[in-house]
């Protein structure tokens, strides 16, 4: 199995002070993606400047990106509170392990996901079915039995991430067409549009966890 990224276990390693971060949180009240800086790592959380001046609640989940030597890091954590020492500091947990993820601004990760989709705009159209081979949250790549749709055409999909996690009309837009290697069936790159930010953390939870897990099943 390919491996789409690898896990850095010593945070000191990538991570310093000063570092120019970026970060989403878990909360409908902070739907944007805000930019921060490492103003502390400490042996039980890091502290960052506040990205906004509205106050976080504890306990938030939040992820973490950064670049470091031209390469793309991230990392889940939760807000633990905020501290003081000269300035007010938003606190985080201390990651237990930092994912180096791929170049490309949505990393993705290998799945084997039954999925049901439809053109969109076109309601006489029959619901389709296929698999997803790998996902991400910018989009996925979906292996059908034959080619039905052309490129650019926009779809509705379906699918379910977990046994909490079921996503209906999923909108997307197939960016590319290929036939698969075995030549019998065809790979579509679809590009999730009009995706709200919130989807997109759930899609991205998804994706961090199974890619922890792939790791630790790796190394076994």
């Amino acid at each position: 199995m390919e491996s789409f990224t690898n896990i850095v276990k010593k945070i000191d390693s990538v991570l310093s002070v000063n570092q120019n971060i970026e970060i989403t949180f878990d909360h409908p009240d902070f739907m944007v993606e805000y930019k921060s800086r490492v103003e502390s790592i400490l042996t039980d959380g890091i502290a960052v400047a506040p990205p906004t001046r509205r106050c976080i609640d504890v306990g938030t989940s939040c992820w973490v990106y950064f670049l470091t030597k031209g390469q793309r890091y991230g990392f889940s954590s939760r807000v633990r509170g905020y501290g003081k020492e000269r300035v007010v500091l938003l606190l985080l947990a201390r990651p237990q392990e930092i994912l180096r993820l791929q170049r490309r601004k949505y990393f993705r990760v290998p799945v084997e996901i039954p999925v049901d989709f439809q053109v969109r705009e076109e309601t006489e159209t029959s619901l389709l079915s296929g698999v997803i081979r790998n996902i991400s949250s910018g989009g996925v790549l979906l292996i059908v039995s034959r080619d039905v749709v052309p490129v650019g055409k926009e779809l509705r999909l379906r699918f379910t991430l977990s046994s909490e996690i079921s996503l209906t009309e999923i909108p997307g837009k197939i960016v590319r067409v290929e036939e698969a290697k075995n030549g019998k069936k065809y790979e579509y790159g679809v590009e999730f549009i009009d995706v709200h930010n919130r989807l997109r953390d759930i899609i991205m939870r998804f994706v961090f966890n199974r890619e922890i897990e792939l790791n630790r099943l790796r190394r076994r």
